[in-house]
C-alpha cells in the first residue's frame, strides 16, 4: 500500500537536499578562492621606501656664516629632525583585523547556515507535482502540497548538515494538513445515537458496496450491535443474492423483496423490522449509478426524502484514481455525503485517493478495505498514512 507514492515523496526529499547541498558547496569554494586571493595579497605586500631626512637650508648656510662673520658667538647646533616612519605590514595587519574578524564571522555563519531559495525550489516541486498527479493525487491536492512547501521553505534558514531533516518535516507537515480530518468513531458514535441508527450506502458499480456493508456488519456485530440488511439495490442481477450469503456467513438477516421492485419501499421494511425486532442498525445497500443517471438519481433522492439516514456513506474505489474524487465531488453535490470508506486499499501502491477524497469534499474517511476477509476493514488514522508514507 502507498509504495508508489511513497517513492515519490522519498524522492523529492533527496532531490531538494542534494540541491541545496550541490549549492552550498559552489558557495564554499568561491569564498575559500576569495580568502585565498586576499591572503596571498597580504602576505606580498612590500614595505614603503623610507622617506629621506630633510635637509633644512640652514644647516648648508652655516659654514659660511662662520667665515664671514667669525667674530659672531660659536653658532648653537640644530638637532635634526627624525623622519617618521612609513607604516609597517605589521600596522596593516592590526587595521584590518575588525574587518577581518567579521568576514570569518560572516565565513562561519555561511558554513554552519544555509538559505533555500525559490530556484532550488522551482524544479524540485514542480517534478514532485508531477509524481503526485501520477500517483492519482487531484490538481488542486497536489497543488496545495506544493505550495505549502514552498510556503515553508522559500527564505528560511537552515543549519548545514540539516537541510534533509527541515525538507522531511515540511513535506510532512504537507500532507497531514491534506489529511487533517474530524476524527469519527463510527462504532462510538452509533451507541450513543437513536436505535435503529440507519445507514445508507452510495457509490458507482463495482466500487465494493455489498462487500463492505458486510465487513462492517461484522465490525458492528462484534461490537455488540445487533444488525439488519437492507437489499435495496433491487437492478443489479445476484445483488440480492450476494448480500444473502453475507447475511447467511455472519448470521444477520437480509429484508428484500423481487428484482425491479421500489428500493425505498425495501429500506422502508427493514427499519420496521428493526424497530419491531429492537434491533441496532439498519444497513441499506442501494444499486450503483453514475451521477448523470436521473432515474437512478431521483431514485436515490427519494430513499433519503423518505428513510432520512443517520449516515449516507459513500464506497469509493481507491483504484480509480482520479476519478474517485470526481465520484466523491458528484455524490457530494446531489445528495450529500456525511462520510467516505475507500475499498481496495491492499492493492492501492499509487494511494493518491487517500490524500485527495477527503480533502476535495470535506468529510471523513471513516474506514479502508484493506484485504477479503470480513475484519480487513480498519479505520482510518491520518497518522497511520503519513507514517506509512513518510517513515
Amino acid at each position: 500500500m502507498f509504495g508508489f507514492l511513497k517513492d515519490k515523496l522519498k524522492k523529492t526529499i533527496g532531490a531538494l537536499t542534494r540541491k541545496a547541498e550541490e549549492k552550498e558547496k559552489i558557495e564554499e569554494r568561491a569564498v575559500e578562492k576569495a580568502e585565498e586571493v586576499i591572503e596571498e595579497k597580504l602576505e606580498h605586500k612590500e614595505p614603503a621606501t623610507e622617506a629621506k631626512p630633510e635637509i633644512r637650508q640652514e644647516n648648508i648656510l652655516e659654514p659660511v656664516q662662520e667665515e664671514l662673520r667669525p667674530e659672531l658667538e660659536e653658532p648653537v647646533p640644530v638637532e635634526p629632525e627624525i623622519p617618521t616612519p612609513p607604516p609597517s605590514i605589521e600596522h596593516e595587519h592590526k587595521t584590518l583585523a575588525p574587518a577581518k574578524k567579521e568576514k570569518v564571522k560572516k565565513r562561519v555563519f555561511s558554513l554552519t547556515k544555509k538559505t533555500l531559495e525559490d530556484e532550488e525550489l522551482n524544479k524540485v516541486l514542480w517534478d514532485l507535482q508531477v509524481g503526485l498527479l501520477e500517483s492519482d493525487v487531484a490538481v488542486e491536492t497536489a497543488e496545495k502540497i506544493c505550495s505549502k512547501i514552498r510556503e515553508d521553505l522559500n527564505g528560511s534558514e537552515v543549519k548545514r548538515g540539516h537541510v534533509e531533516e527541515l525538507v522531511e518535516k515540511s513535506l510532512r507537515d504537507a500532507v497531514a494538513d491534506v489529511l487533517q480530518q474530524e476524527e469519527v468513531d463510527l462504532i462510538k458514535e452509533i451507541k450513543k445515537a437513536k436505535r435503529p441508527y440507519k445507514l445508507v450506502f452510495l457509490g458507482f458499480n463495482g466500487a465494493g458496496k455489498t462487500t463492505t456493508i458486510a465487513r462492517l456488519a461484522y465490525a458492528l456485530e462484534k461490537s455488540g450491535l445487533k444488525c439488519v440488511l437492507a437489499a435495496g439495490d433491487t437492478w443489479r442481477a445476484a445483488a440480492i443474492q450476494q448480500l444473502e450469503k453475507h447475511g447467511e456467513a455472519l448470521g444477520v438477516r437480509v429484508v428484500k423483496q423481487d428484482y425491479g421492485s421500489d428500493a425505498t419501499a425495501v429500506i422502508y421494511d427493514a427499519v420496521n423490522y428493526a424497530e419491531t425486532h429492537a434491533l441496532d442498525v439498519v444497513l441499506a445497500d442501494t444499486a450503483g449509478r453514475a451521477h448523470t443517471n436521473k432515474n437512478l438519481m431521483d431514485e436515490l433522492h427519494k430513499i433519503m426524502r423518505v428513510i432520512k439516514p443517520d449516515k449516507k456513506i459513500l464506497i469509493v474505489d481507491s483504484l480509480t484514481g482520479n476519478d474517485a474524487v470526481e465520484q466523491a465531488r458528484a455524490f457530494a453535490t446531489s445528495v450529500g455525503v456525511d462520510g467516505v470508506i475507500l475499498t481496495k486499499m491492499d492493492v492501492n501502491e499509487k494511494g493518491g485517493a487517500a490524500l485527495s477524497v477527503a480533502h476535495t469534499i470535506g468529510k471523513p474517511i471513516y474506514y479502508m478495505g484493506i484485504g477479503q476477509a470480513y475484519g480487513d476493514l480498519e479505520r482510518f488514522d491520518s497518522q497511520k498514512i503519513l507514517k506509512a508514507l513518510l517513515d
